[in-house]
Order: C-alpha cells, then structure tokens, then sequence
C-alpha cells in the first residue's frame, strides 16, 4: 500500500512539474489595445466663496412678487420686486402677469399665421433654440438654457393652435385683452424693491451671505479657512429677502500644501470645477497666494457671473492644473531596450518593439505621445503586450 501511495505522489510531482514546464513554454502573451485617453491634473481642495453683497430689505410681513430672475443683472433703480400687504392683492398681480403672457403667446400665433405659411417660422425658431439649448447642456452651462426653454415652450405652445382659425385667435385676443383692463387697479403693488446699486441680484433663499468680506479674506489664515468651511451656513438677516452683487468678480478662498501653491501660482490660472455643485467649470486667475508653515491660503477671481456661483457658500472644488491627452501605457508594458523606454507591440504574429515618450506619468500608469503613423512609432489601436516572458524584437508568436 505505502509502495503504491509513492508510486501515485511521484506520478503527481511529474505531472505537476511537466504542467509547469509546458505552462512557461506556451504561455500566452496578453494584449491591449492603444487607446486616447484625456487626464487632469488636478488638485482637490476645501474653500469658500467670497464676494460684495448688499443687503436688498423689504417691510415685514408683505407678500413679495419678484420681478426679476435669480442671478439676473439689474440696473441701479431697477424694479426688483413688487411688495403687498396682502396675499389677495400678490394674487391678482400674479394673474394680471399671466394672462399678459398668454397674450403675446397667442399674438405670436396669429402673426405667423397670417404671415408664415405652414408656421415655418415657429419650426425655425423651435428648432434653434432646441440646438442652442443641446449646445449649451453639452457644456454643462443648464443656467444659460432658461431663455431658450421659455422662447421653445412660447413657440411650441403658438404652433400647437390650429393653424385656420384665424378668426378665433383674434376673438380670444380681444377677449383676454379686455379681461386684463378688467384688473384696472386692482393688483398694484403697496411699494417697490428697487436695485440701490448696478449688479446681479441673487434671492436670499438660493444664497448665503459671504463667510467673509472681501477686504478680510487677504488676512486667512488656513486654519481660517477650515473653519468657515465647516461653520454652518449663515442665514440672511430678518427683512432680507435678497442681495446685489455690485461687483463683477467673484472669489474662491482655499487651502493646499504649499507645493501644490507654487505651481499654481507660477501657471497664474487654472480650470475650477464644483463637482457637488454644478457641472459647469470656469477660468479663474490667481489673485493671491500666502504661504505658512506646510499649507498655503490660495485666492482665485473669476468674472464668469452665474446664479450658482453668485450662491454659492463652502465647497470642494477641483482645481485643474492642466489637461493632457496621449495613449494609456499601463506600467507594467514599459520596457528598456537598448537605453530607450518603449513598448512591445504585437504586429500579426511578430513582436516589435516600439519606442515612446511620454507626457505624464499617473500612479499606476504613463500617457505617451501619439505617432504620426504605426510606422513611426505607437499608434491608434496597436497591440500593446502587457504580459508575456523574453520578449524581443521580431520574436515570432506561435
């Protein structure tokens, strides 16, 4: 029995290794394909917005009609909103504006009637501004899209009336003109907001008011900075129901290691984007960068005026350094022949060696350049051997 359990362990051991054997003798070479691949490089970091924000106050307890939109430039004078005393007044108001709009609507419908056969014109116009609103969301800009959404829904809604009953549009124009004239003065304002200064108005409920004034914030320390970043949010104050962003600039104050600081300093811009905020990125310039001991207080000014930035409070926002574009070369497919860094590339059956430069270098991976031709050097969808034993150049693969 002992003399037969031997027999099947040495048997096994010769199986075993001859496995072995045959595995490294035949064992495949594995590939990828070249592929384009866009990389930022980029720093996270912690901050907050800084900018100039009067006060807007209205009396307390009136009913509020804004006038203007959220993060609409206003003029000095400029009605912002209008100010009841009552919720009936605020209601009548708000109809009166309603069937003002249904008005031009129909009016909009009666004209391309009479003068654009087929309603060609409404077509035009829907479809530019449904090219114009793909355009703009394709750049992550969805604030910029709220005047071509209501000029799309005007024209939709006056190409949907029936395009022969001319007759019954101007009736139902006369008689919503006169249901209008029926409100006489009845829904008038008590009083008006108006802007005290030239700039955007943000409403008090889609801001916060800054963390800090804009001549503080030269004065941040990152300890500083870390704490407004975690202070809860402050609310407006009692009557506020709004603020002017007179200036045209808006700040971003954050902390990174000094080293990080340095670098950005020397571009002196850089790509900000606000992953949890919005999908939209802006070009801010450095407006100031201080140094302490291992971390640095970094201001950004942007000009780019948008209802999100105009609101914004304490966020994470990336800050993206540069962008490169080149083939992904995993590290492991980097290799040293004859004093030059490459690849080994598999052409039909044949191992070519196939030399590289490269443009960035991630942790686990290289972008190098693109070759004009795959005659040149690594090109668009090569077979790039990542796993294989003695590669050489030439080397016949069976």
């Amino acid at each position: 029995m002992k003399k037969l359990l031997s027999v099947f362990t040495v048997l096994f051991l010769l199986g075993y290794i001859g496995y072995q054997v045959l595995g490294n003798l035949t064992e495949q070479i594995e590939t990828i394909d070249a592929l384009t691949v866009e990389v930022e490089d980029k720093v996270t970091c912690r901050g907050i917005f800084v900018r100039r924000m009067i006060p807007v106050s209205g009396g307390q307890g009136s009913t509020y009609e804004f006038l203007v939109e959220n993060g609409e430039k206003v003029s000095e004078g400029q009605t912002i909103a209008a100010c009841f005393d009552g919720t009936e007044e605020a209601e009548r108001f708000r109809a009166a504006a309603a069937l003002r709009e249904d008005i031009e609507v129909v009016e909009e419908a009666l004209k391309t009637m009479k003068g654009d056969e087929g309603g060609a014109k409404l077509d035009n116009v829907a479809f530019e501004n449904m090219k114009a609103i793909s355009g703009k969301l394709a750049r992550g800009r969805l604030s910029e899209c709220e005047d071509n959404y209501i000029s799309l829904h005007k024209a939709v809604v006056a190409r949907d009336y029936p395009r022969e009953d001319v007759a019954g549009l101007e009736e139902t124009v006369r008689e919503m003109t006169a249901q209008l004239a029926e409100y006489g003065g009845v829904g008038r304002s008590a009083y008006n907001l108006k802007a005290s200064k030239a700039g955007y108005y943000v409403k008090a409920v889609r801001s916060v008011p800054t963390a800090c004034d804009v001549e503080d914030m030269y004065n941040l320390t990152p300890e500083d900075v870390d704490r407004l970043y975690e202070a809860e949010p402050a609310a407006a104050a009692e009557g506020v129901v709004g603020y002017i962003i007179d200036s045209f600039e808006w700040y971003y104050v954050c902390t990174m290691s000094t080293q990080e600081a340095s670098n950005i300093e020397s571009i002196g811009s850089a790509v900000i984007s606000f992953p949890y905020m919005t999908s939209e990125r802006v070009e801010a310039r450095v407006r100031k960068v201080t140094y302490f001991d291992d971390r640095a207080v970094v201001i950004f000014a942007c000009g780019h005026m948008d209802k999100e930035f105009l609101g914004g409070g304490a966020e994470i926002a990336d800050i993206i350094k540069n962008t490169y574009t080149g083939i992904r070369l995993p590290a492991e497919a980097l290799h040293m022949s004859d004093g030059q860094w490459g690849v080994y590339c598999l052409s039909g059956a044949v191992v070519k060696f196939k030399p590289v430069e490269w443009i960035y270098q991630g942790d686990t991976f290289y972008l190098a350049k693109q070759a004009d031709s795959a005659k040149e050097g690594l090109y668009l969808y090569d077979k790039i051997v990542i796993k294989g034993k003695k590669l050489e150049e030439n080397m016949i693969v069976k």
